[in-house]
């Protein structure tokens, strides 16, 4: 009898240690599981971001060639105006609000924000912009380009 006992103690234990494995490695596995999607989630807004920067550069670069009226600044207050009526202007550029889905909206929605900021150079023939997205919790920056244009024609 004590043999009997014996065992069914030890064969207790070995299923006490399978289930203490199995607990761990089912812990660890959830917490890649969490991490790739956190992983994937970023990369996805990184995407995102760098495309609306990228779109809004060409959009900026069209609209330095194609417009060869006015003064040499001004052809970016119309391009971004017309090309994102939400965006709140101020004096150091534009503000352009974006939703979860990456939807332009405005600020009161926005939970991405690309911040559109034309600089001075000295280089003639250059205009300079700094594109940089950011979370509108305060997060931390997501994209940032800087873009130098020729403006071909334009008076000085």
């Amino acid at each position: 009898m004590t043999r009997t006992n014996s065992r069914s103690g030890l064969f207790l234990m070995e299923i006490m240690l399978a289930i203490l494995f199995f607990s761990i490695a089912g812990a660890l596995s959830l917490n890649m599981f969490a991490k790739s999607r956190q992983m994937s989630e970023d990369a996805f807004h990184l995407s995102m971001a760098s495309d609306q920067v990228r779109n809004a550069a060409e959009r900026l670069k069209h609209a330095a060639v194609s417009d060869t009226e006015g003064s040499r600044d001004a052809f970016f207050s119309e391009c971004m105006s017309e090309a994102y009526p939400n965006a709140d202007e101020t004096d150091s550029g534009f503000s352009v609000y974006f939703d979860r889905d990456w939807n332009s909206c405005g600020r009161e929605e926005g939970f991405f924000c690309m911040h559109i900021t034309p600089s001075q150079t000295k280089e003639t023939g250059l205009f300079c912009c700094n594109f940089s997205v950011i979370k509108t919790d305060g997060g931390d920056n997501i994209y940032s380009l800087d873009v130098k244009l020729h403006v071909p024609n334009r008076p000085q």
